[in-house]
């Protein structure tokens, strides 16, 4: 669930992406935008209109507490229901503001609550950092010597890989780390598939599921792993390399081309390529609508072979940048945000606004931030990222946590107020004691609530 329906469709009727080209990519370094599309945010428009719609008949069919402020302003928010259209190309990308994680080096995920987990060289250890933390190396098992932490869910239970030897790279098993209510962990070991010895736990949802493969050190066979329970070999379904889970229970992995397995039905999907002139596909991660991040790799021969693309079952395999020896997107949230290497440089991706290089994105009170060639990136539904960088001025280098700058009345943290957060606001009705729509602090989502959002309403929503 590096983070994550059939009603959040893109519109079939906006602009497509365009590639970009060199000279934008390094225009881009300078701090503008590679290139825009005006498709994005009417993927939710629907839902989110049905949902307001429903909310609103709720509210006035109940009790007299809803009665005042909200009645009157019920027409008006199902109508704003029908305003996430499309954004205009070239709008203000996010800001961010930078924490770094003592402690910390090459990230491999982030939760929602914006927990970062990866691994350290020396020693090998894995590592968890909450929200203004240092990093934690996870404990051990017994006889254990090494350890990579690979991912984390939102319930802060975080997989990855022990081994008795100095790198989890040499006869590894696969682990879970789950919180024991504590402030520490229970390591599980989740074993590996019959006659074999060797496991790796790549990737987990929040309903348990853990999937990665199992290796008799010669040949590796994809499987599912749940803590106190029977590996499940998933490579009689076809799945050769899992790299992530969503709360659907659909699996993405990583061979020539990229497959999707539904875990409630073992129905295998083959994603394929974007066409003639490619040669194969790979998945990284997956969101709730079933939009996979990846690359496409053409059929030229030589190092400018790869390029980011995204998949949909509506629109197939979209081809997000140039091509490059290591292009491809890495992670991908709820929204359809994703965050991407594009020329050995960390970009993000918006719909409906563009593509921007991740470094010129930081507001940095000292020096400036810039990133480390190929670093590792995730990104969460609140557009927090994680990623390797360092900051000369300061003296760090390591791993660092943007965080969106907030705007008052932003609940998903996208850096403006609109529908989204109507519906965010809507969906938390009643009492709420800290919760992020609760913008009066009164532990209570309502009325006043409502108010205060509508007018810190964004001009562009």
């Amino acid at each position: 669930m590096r983070h994550k329906e059939e009603d959040q469709r893109k519109s079939r009727q906006c602009t497509a992406p365009r590639a970009v080209s060199l000279g934008e990519v390094e225009d881009a370094r300078g701090g503008t935008m590679i290139h825009g599309s005006r498709c994005g945010r009417d993927i939710h428009s629907s839902l989110l209109h049905a949902r307001i719609q429903a909310r609103s008949r709720s509210l006035s069919k109940g009790s007299a507490q809803y009665s005042g402020m909200v009645r009157p302003l019920l027409p008006a928010l199902a109508v704003l229901g029908t305003l996430w259209l499309c954004g205009a190309v070239g709008a203000a990308p996010p800001r961010f503001t930078a924490e770094f994680i003592v402690g910390g080096s090459n990230p491999a995920a982030i939760n929602a609550a914006g927990s970062v987990v990866g691994s350290n060289f020396s020693p090998m250890r894995g590592w968890v950092a909450p929200v203004g933390s240092a990093a934690v190396l996870l404990p051990l098992p017994a006889g254990s010597a090494s350890s990579w932490a690979q991912d984390i869910n939102d319930l802060g239970v975080v997989v990855g890989v022990v081994s008795s030897y100095s790198s989890p790279e040499f006869f590894g098993r696969a682990v879970a780390w789950v919180p024991n209510g504590k402030g520490g962990y229970t390591v599980h070991e989740l074993g590996a598939l019959p006659g074999q010895a060797i496991s790796n736990a790549t990737a987990l949802n929040n309903l348990g599921d853990i999937v990665g493969y199992s290796s008799d050190g010669t040949y590796r066979t994809a499987a599912l792993f749940r803590v106190g329970q029977p590996v499940v070999n998933l490579g009689t379904a076809g799945l050769f390399d899992p790299q992530d889970v969503n709360e659907q229970r659909v699996v993405v992995d990583r061979s020539f081309t990229s497959r999707k397995l539904d875990l409630n039905t073992m129905a295998m999907q083959d994603l394929g390529t974007p066409g003639a002139g490619y040669l194969a596909s790979t998945a990284s991660a997956i969101n709730e609508h079933g939009q996979v991040a990846g690359l496409v790799i053409r059929t030229t021969s030589g190092s400018c072979d790869r390029e980011a693309a995204r998949h949909s079952d509506e629109l197939g395999w979209e081809v997000q940048s140039v091509c490059g020896p290591y292009n491809g997107a890495q992670d991908i949230n709820d929204r359809g945000d994703e965050v991407m290497t594009i020329q050995l440089a960390p970009f993000l991706r918006i719909d409906g606004e563009g593509t921007f290089l991740i470094d010129t994105l930081i507001d940095a009170p000292v020096g400036a931030w810039t990133s480390f060639t190929l670093s590792a990136l995730a990104i969460n539904n609140r557009r927090q990222i994680t990623l390797s960088a360092s900051n000369a001025a300061l003296g760090l280098g390591g791993c660092i946590r943007l965080t969106p700058i907030g705007v008052p009345g932003d609940i998903d943290g996208d850096g403006r107020v609109g529908p989204q957060d109507l519906a965010a606001l809507l969906a938390a009705w009643g009492r709420c004691s800290g919760c992020a729509a609760d913008l009066d602090g009164d532990g209570f989502v309502g009325s006043t609530d409502v108010a205060l959002l509508l007018n810190a309403w964004s001009a562009d929503s």
